[in-house]
């Protein structure tokens, strides 16, 4: 089975930027400037935060559900329980019981709602293709309850933060 997976390359590479930014002062602060090892790890932080933000937030899309990440937290649905996919406010999932999906990376803004969502329309189209082509070979819409799954993404988060933290240990040991 096939992931596909949606990221808007502005929203990733503005964070991931801020990120390799808030880490390069992070090694700074733990290795030249050593009077504050605390601050290198709160800036490593906010480097393992811009990642969240940026890289992390994204919209997957299977044969047989959509999942969408905003901070480390996934909520998965079946792409049967989809009632629309919408673009009209940000990007939007519509679920048969009324409630809404959406991505922080694809939210709405005043900007997009000035020029028709542009950025977000790829993203749209092969959601909406990829409804469709569940619809039709799950035989559309089920009646009952509307089941979204939650999960905590803890690996990805262990691994940032063996990442950022790994190397500011190391530096802040040797430079004792």
């Amino acid at each position: 089975m096939q992931t596909r997976v949606l990221r808007r390359p502005v929203y990733v590479w503005f964070p991931v930027a801020a990120a390799i930014t808030s880490y390069v002062c992070a090694v700074l602060i733990a290795g030249p400037w050593d009077e504050e090892p605390a601050a290198a790890f709160a800036v490593a932080g906010a480097s393992i935060f811009f990642w969240a933000l940026g890289w992390d937030s994204a919209i997957r899309s299977t044969d047989n559900h959509v999942s969408f990440t905003n901070f480390l937290v996934t909520v998965t649905v079946a792409w049967t329980d989809v009632d629309e996919v919408d673009v009209h406010d940000g990007l939007t999932i519509i679920l048969r019981d009324g409630r809404e999906m959406g991505s922080v990376a694809f939210g709405s803004s005043l900007l997009g709602s000035f020029t028709g969502y542009r950025t977000h329309q790829r993203a749209f189209h092969l959601l909406r293709e990829a409804q469709l082509k569940a619809s039709g070979t799950h035989g559309g819409n089920i009646k009952g309850q509307v089941r979204r799954h939650w999960s905590f993404e803890w690996r990805r988060l262990l691994c940032a933060l063996a990442v950022a933290y790994g190397p500011l240990a190391v530096i802040l040991v040797l430079s004792r």
